[in-house]
């Protein structure tokens, strides 16, 4: 495996570690609910939802960050200001884990980080995201807060290559004012977390990955990736899912239907272990994708984090942190 020569950062978020050299700090893994057609969904706008389901999953994914040692997050994913008040509530009276606060849309955003201002959440709340499309309502918003942590998205329209992503990061790219990672430091954000922007397969997906090594040599940062966006995009693996599987009545979702078949076998293996990828490459987090993917995720990355701890260990003398997939999952 490698070190990075500059030192790297590790952030402390509600006790949650995230960074450092490869194989120091066990691969922090972000489960999204509430996502755009969750099954457990009922309203998303006005953010009504299975309680007994959503605790289920958010149980689940925290079970499986003990058993492995992998840290954990919620991606709380809402459509509206009023659904993301009552899901981040939900969310947090559940588990005590860190959240995102994720939306495509920005109103509903700035409503999350101010009800996290507002009912003392900021220390574990982590924001999704600083980037090119942030509006002046954001940024004000963002400033106004006393949130520590967010993501910064290094997505760079105009060049997708690493090279393309480092400028964004440090001047702007031409596309906004000043470095991105410069822009989250003036907002007041101590804890930046890169990610590298994950596209499609065959339109800078291997830059996305590569662009986090690249990161963390230049600003020392926390990288990661939502990486699972690569697979899920693939027009091949995608017709070939249609081709082989077969939606069928869900027994454990009355009501709901699921792929089966070769089909959806293939689709869920490329889905799910495309996670490790980033991690061999010295990243520090995955978004891994539907939070039901918990039991497959953890340990699988798991594995990866043990791999490369192994391998560090031996070679440059860097010993892993507990809790961590070495110790948890070790012989």
């Amino acid at each position: 495996m490698f070190l990075f020569d500059r030192e790297q950062s590790i952030f402390d978020i509600a006790g949650l570690k995230i960074g450092g050299q490869p194989g120091q700090q066990a691969t922090v893994l972000c489960g999204t609910i509430f996502y755009a057609k969750h099954y457990l969904v009922e309203d998303a706008d006005k953010g009504i939802f299975d309680k007994k389901a959503a605790e289920g999953v958010l149980k689940t994914q925290e079970e499986f960050s003990d058993l492995t040692g992998n840290p954990c997050i919620m991606q709380i994913f809402s459509e509206s200001p009023e659904a993301m008040e009552k899901e981040i509530e939900f969310c947090t009276g559940v588990s005590d884990v860190p959240f995102l606060i994720d939306s495509t849309v920005a109103e509903t955003k700035v409503a999350g980080l101010k009800y996290a201002d507002e009912v003392g959440l900021t220390e574990k709340a982590v924001y999704n995201s600083i980037n090119i499309s942030c509006t002046d309502e954001e940024i004000e918003a963002i400033k106004n807060s006393r949130i520590e942590a967010s993501i910064v998205l290094a997505f760079n329209p105009k060049d997708s290559k690493v090279a393309g992503k480092i400028d964004l990061l440090e001047t702007g790219a031409g596309t906004v004012e000043k470095g991105l990672i410069y822009l989250a430091r003036d907002l007041g954000i101590t804890k930046p977390l890169c990610d590298a922007a994950t596209l499609p397969i065959g339109a800078g997906a291997g830059s996305s990955i590569a662009a986090g090594f690249a990161v963390k040599s230049k600003f020392g940062v926390p990288v990661g990736l939502g990486i699972h966006n690569a697979p899920s995009a693939w027009t091949w693996l995608k017709a070939f899912r249609k081709e082989h599987a077969e939606k069928i009545a869900d027994p454990e979702r009355p009501g709901k239907t699921k792929w089966a078949g070769l089909g959806a076998d293939v689709f869920k293996i490329c889905d799910v272990a495309s996670n490790i990828m980033p991690i061999i490459a010295g990243h520090d987090f995955v978004l891994y994708g539907p939070i039901e993917n918990a039991s497959l995720a953890f340990p699988l990355v798991g594995m990866a984090d043990m791999i490369v701890s192994e391998a560090n260990t031996a070679e440059h003398e860097i010993e892993a942190v507990e809790p961590h997939p070495i110790v948890n999952l070790g012989a």
